[in-house]
């Protein structure tokens, strides 16, 4: 998924400087986990104001990132990312769609619809099943994006409805 890739090399050594002046700044900051209808729980990152629904008794939060852009959730079969980053490229949902459709873990799109400001895209990864969603507003793209076996498609399908329902970009960090 896009929060775990780095960004372009040569934005490396200024993404490290910034990263560390930005875990200083952040450290005090933290993620809340508020109820929700039906006993789930709404993830809010404190950084952008990103958030998302998700039921606490499927997917347990990991740690935060050390930059405060979002946070990484895994279930038995299932993993969940929410994150938030500056827009530094300038990508729209179709030059996202355009570099990422074909690359590596992207080979097998099935599902790829754009919006005014959103991108979706899901597909396969060998017997994995992923959903990505994005927002770009205000110079910064949030996403969401969701791995699990294909098998029990069943079980998770309704539970991204809800997630991609609740979903709300964040703002500036």
């Amino acid at each position: 998924m896009l929060f775990c890739r780095a960004g372009a090399s040569g934005l490396r050594t200024i993404a490290a400087v910034a990263a560390l002046l930005l875990a200083l700044t952040v450290s005090a900051r933290a993620d809340q986990f508020l109820p929700a209808q039906g006993g789930w729980k709404t993830y809010v990152n404190e950084r952008y104001g990103t958030r998302l629904d998700f039921p606490p008794d499927v997917f347990v939060p990991g740690e935060a990132a050390e930059n405060g852009a979002g946070r990484r959730f895994a279930a038995a079969d299932a993993t969940l990312e929410i994150y938030s980053f500056e827009n530094i490229e300038r990508e729209t949902p179709a030059s996202l769609k355009r570099r990422l459709v074909g690359s590596e873990g992207y080979t097998d799109v099935t599902y790829s619809p754009t919006g005014d400001g959103w991108l979706v895209l899901s597909g396969f990864r060998g017997p994995i099943i992923f959903y990505e969603k994005y927002f770009f507003a205000g110079g910064i793209v949030s996403g969401f994006g969701m791995e699990f076996p294909a098998d029990q498609k069943p079980q998770y399908a309704p539970i991204i409805e809800r997630m991609e329902n609740s979903f709300r970009a964040g703002g500036r960090g």
